[in-house]
């Protein structure tokens, strides 16, 4: 090989060895921002479903009736 081709050769090999690098990074990225964003759906969703399942409890058991009524002065 002649001189002045090996220099634009590995200069070449190591641009393409950078781009393809930084380009698995952003598919890695990518990956992890979408299951972030579907983690967050999930909890969510999960945080609206214990809620739902505590206010129902509440309501069977009357807690918030208790709650909401005076203390009663015990007679002598």
């Amino acid at each position: 090989m002649r001189r002045e081709f090996v220099f634009p050769l590995i200069v070449g090999v190591i641009l393409g060895a950078l781009v393809m690098i930084f380009w698995q990074f952003n598919a890695r990225l990518s990956n992890a921002a979408v299951a972030l964003n579907q983690l967050e759906q999930v909890t969510a969703q999960n945080t609206k479903t214990v809620n739902d399942v505590v206010a129902f409890i509440n309501q069977a058991t009357g807690a918030n009736q208790a709650a909401n009524q005076a203390p009663s002065t015990p007679v002598k």
